[in-house]
């Protein structure tokens, strides 16, 4: 289940159930770690091919570890018999194909792929029949730009993109962290059969000030290594993949002091702006400033609405 009540993901999971209401293809684009492959199959469990194949293809092993026989299938004389692989395609049928990685599919295979798309059907090697096959494909890409990949048929991109989502990178809706942190908590108690431990304010406020560059999926592998390290009943912040201040205010030791109460100042902007999720008029008010105040300081400090 997508987790988070950012607006970005409000407004993809307002598309997921749009999306899920028809049979029309998907693509969805978002840096390595979004959450791209959940959206999928969120769409495939609200759709009705629900329970039908949902059948992964990474692009960037077609021709490699994958073979044309492992998406076409084949038929061939045995033994005793004619012996009949089904090939991913047809694996997928009246179902959805999962395309990781669409901007690396060979030109070749756009090619076939369009055919199929546009006919239907499918013919396995060494067959003389072609087989009837209909599937939902859901493509992704880390690509924001793909429509002016000289290497992408432009027609196969029109037919993959009926609906569009982007997914933001975490960086950009870090609202979302605690809650997400929280369910990676709860997911790694039960599996390892830990008591849920309490969590210390100052966890939370590095993994809120933390870049995440690998987006979710990293914020889910340091939530499990806090889990497997830290001594049961507890979590231990030395365990995070990253440093973290043990006091918010330690880093002023040593500056002078209008440099130090303009960092103060800065802090606690930054923090009564993430309370609230950004909400100016909120944060103002706990402040007891005037929004003008607040702005201009947001300003100042190079503070974005991004931030929070």
């Amino acid at each position: 289940m997508l987790v988070g009540q950012s607006p970005q993901i409000l407004k993809i999971k307002r598309m997921i159930r749009e999306c899920a209401k028809t049979d029309d293809n998907v693509l969805i684009i978002g840096e390595v770690g979004t959450g791209k492959k959940l959206v999928a199959q969120e769409i495939h469990q609200r759709s009705k091919q629900k329970n039908k194949s949902f059948v992964t293809v990474n692009c960037t092993a077609i021709g490699d570890t994958i073979t044309e026989m492992d998406l076409f299938g084949e038929v061939k004389e045995g033994s005793r018999s004619i012996e009949r692989k089904i090939g991913l395609f047809e694996q997928a049928k009246k179902g959805t194909l999962y395309l990781e990685n669409f901007d690396e599919l060979m030109s070749d295979y756009q090619q076939k792929l369009f055919n199929i798309l546009h006919e239907k059907r499918v013919k396995k090697a060494g067959d003389n029949e072609f087989s009837d096959v209909t599937f939902r494909i859901i493509a992704t890409t880390t690509d924001k730009d793909i429509t002016k990949l000289d290497s992408m048929r432009k027609d196969l991109l029109s037919l993959i993109s009926k609906f569009t989502i982007h997914i933001p990178p975490l960086k950009e809706r870090k609202q979302d962290i605690p809650s997400l942190f929280t369910s990676f908590l709860e997911q790694y108690c039960d599996e390892y059969n830990h008591e849920i431990p309490p969590v210390p304010a100052d966890l939370f406020e590095s993994l809120m000030e933390y870049e995440w560059s690998a987006n979710v999926e990293e914020l889910k592998n340091a939530t499990r290594n806090l889990v497997l390290m830290s001594p049961e009943g507890q979590l231990s912040m030395q365990y995070l993949p990253f440093e973290y201040k043990k006091h918010p205010f330690e880093f002023l030791e040593g500056r002078e002091l209008p440099d130090a109460m303009m960092e103060v100042e800065r802090y606690l902007i930054k923090k009564a702006l993430r309370r609230f999720a950004g909400n100016q008029t909120k944060a103002s008010h706990a402040l007891n400033v005037s929004e003008a105040a607040l702005r201009y300081k947001m300003k100042k400090y190079d503070l974005s609405r991004k931030t929070f």
